[in-house]
């Protein structure tokens, strides 16, 4: 008899960004270039940050901080706000420079969430709850919310600092620490992060690693697989390529 793995959940994958919703396994210490949203859509779960661990209904971890997530049973969604995007902007003033912090989630706010049908649906719930929550978007310097943009369109297989500088109109140095100052990750951590996630978004079952290295950018298997360790411990077939996770491919309408 055929072993066929129960449903966990969905991925929805957009071309720039994803979310996970359902019974996700527990990881260990990884550090997401992404703030992450951690929603208990009906229960408490642990997770980690620096270190140190607690219960919660939901909660918000800046971007670049180790965590770790043990969801239990609990239905969960899990949403990444990449951190030049203005629902992470909207939320990070209330953090006041800390890792994290807990948020409020009523009831009627995680039935929405949880029962969410396809992309569109996600996306504007998903907006309802972030405009509940958090406030106007903290403003984003225009010539990093510029060099954002330009990483995201051309996605250059390496990062040349000085043609970046010079596309800002400022010295090198001065990018690389205004770049963190607004972000909270260095360059070069975001421009893996843009190629591990075109990775997620072009993952399909049977592709090989070396494929999928190639295609989205990284310099060979070993470095998208270390990459992926780093930022999600884990890399995209375990999500994608086991049938354990529906996959909805969301278009950048929805």
């Amino acid at each position: 008899m055929t072993d066929i793995s129960p449903v966990r959940g969905t991925l929805y994958l957009w071309h720039d960004r994803w979310m996970l919703l359902g019974h996700l396994p527990a990881n260990r210490v990884h550090r997401h270039v992404s703030a992450s949203l951690l929603l208990g859509l009906d229960g408490t779960f642990e997770l980690e940050v620096n270190g140190s661990r607690r219960l919660t209904r939901a909660a918000l971890v800046a971007p670049d901080v180790p965590q770790a997530l043990n969801p239990g049973q609990t239905t969960m969604l899990v949403a990444q706000l990449d951190p030049d995007s203005d629902a992470w902007r909207r939320l990070a003033g209330s953090l006041a420079g800390r890792a994290s912090m807990d948020l409020p989630l009523a009831e009627e706010q995680a039935w929405a969430l949880a029962h969410s049908a396809d992309c569109r649906t996600l996306s504007a719930n998903l907006a309802q709850y972030l405009a509940a929550t958090g406030g106007p978007p903290l403003p984003l310097d225009a010539r990093i919310a510029d060099i954002c943009h330009h990483l995201r369109a051309t996605l250059p297989e390496r990062l040349d600092a000085a043609a970046l500088a010079e596309r800002a109109g400022i010295s090198a140095s001065r990018l690389t620490h205004l770049f963190r100052e607004q972000t909270g990750v260095t360059l070069r951590r975001f421009l893996l992060y843009l190629k591990i996630t075109r990775a997620m978004a072009r993952w399909q079952p049977g592709m090989t690693l070396s494929t999928l290295a190639a295609e989205a950018g990284f310099y060979d298997q070993p470095h998208l697989v270390r990459t992926a360790r780093d930022m999600f411990d884990a890399l995209p077939s375990a999500y994608i390529g086991t049938g354990e996770f529906r996959i909805c491919r969301c278009s950048d309408a929805d």
